[in-house]
């Protein structure tokens, strides 16, 4: 057996051992390095079984190349399942690190690849780790509304656009189950330390919709601040998980302008987003906080909270 190279014991992380959420469903725990190497965030895939075997086990994500020898072949061998055995994998999005083990995993088991049809269009590929991820296609389009026979249980397609634009959640009426993927930030990862927002008052409404649906679990496919695992269960608990949510998205531009005026009103990326994250308990920068303050420039001068016409790279009050 390949032996995944960030495998992290104590976490359960890249070591191909599913761990049973629920009944049915298991997480199976990827590492995101090398790239972000933060052992309090990982990837979580998850595994879709029957218990009776009568119906074949659909997956949702499919994480990196590597994912696909150290993860998940191993996690279906180790629940008596061949590889063959495998139906699709349904991503939630199309970001990298939820779909770039796509073409791996349909070579390896000829299972089909499902994606929300708004987001059917960004399976391009790219790079990871060395390795070239081809563009590819889905084999099947889902529209908002769809229910699937997935593994012997009913799951409805939910739009949960907002983080990208086509994100879906996958929900389970009868046992009030959301597998949400990215869609429900809370307060950003580890990794973040700023959730990303393709469309925020799309995001606003997917949290209202989730909200309306009153799950008693939510699945997303990291730990979220304040949580710290990626099973959020029961009322009380998930009513403040979709709390933070709101309080991140309408409290985002006020933040970005205290720390700039912290600053003395002008900073680089790096000094923004050090003060950010610090202002928002960590002690350094979150590795993708930079990035994320820069794909979120236009947004802020549109809201008045930066300088416009300044380049990339520094920060201005109005």
């Amino acid at each position: 057996m390949t032996t995944n190279p960030y495998r992290d014991e104590p976490r359960n992380v890249g070591t191909g051992r599913p761990i049973e959420v629920l009944p049915g469903i298991y997480e199976l725990r990827e590492s995101l390095a090398p790239g972000l190497n933060v052992p309090a965030c990982w990837l979580s895939l998850y595994l879709l079984v029957d218990p009776t075997h009568e119906t074949p086990p659909v997956l949702i994500d499919s994480g990196w190349p590597r994912s696909v020898p150290t993860v998940i072949l191993p996690a279906l061998a180790s629940l008596g399942y061949s590889a063959d055995a495998l139906m699709a994998v349904i991503n939630t999005h199309n970001h990298g690190d939820h779909t770039f083990g796509n073409v791996a995993l349909r070579d390896a088991t000829g299972c089909e690849v499902w994606i929300g049809e708004a987001d059917a269009d960004g399976l391009k590929g790219g790079e990871f780790d060395g390795e070239i991820v081809p563009p590819h296609t889905a084999d099947r389009k889902l529209l908002p509304g769809e229910e699937l026979d997935l593994a012997g249980q009913v799951w409805e397609v939910v739009s949960l656009a907002g983080h990208s634009a086509g994100s879906i959640g996958l929900y389970n009426r009868d046992r009030k189950i959301l597998i949400c993927g990215d869609a429900l930030q809370a307060q950003a990862t580890a990794v973040q330390g700023i959730a990303i927002l393709h469309d925020r008052d799309a995001y606003r409404e997917a949290v209202a919709r989730v909200s309306a649906l009153q799950p008693a679990h939510l699945l997303p496919a990291h730990p979220y601040n304040p949580f710290t695992t990626c099973h959020i269960a029961g009322a009380p608990d998930i009513a403040y998980y979709l709390g933070a949510c709101l309080e991140h998205v309408n409290t985002y531009e006020m933040e970005v302008a205290e720390a700039l005026h912290a600053l003395e009103g002008e900073a680089t990326t790096e000094t923004l987003a050090e003060r950010l994250c610090q202002d928002r308990g960590y002690d350094h920068a979150c590795p993708l906080a930079p990035r994320i303050l820069e794909l979120d420039r236009l947004f802020l001068e549109r809201a008045g909270v930066i300088r416009s016409g300044v380049p990339a790279g520094t920060w201005h009050m109005p």
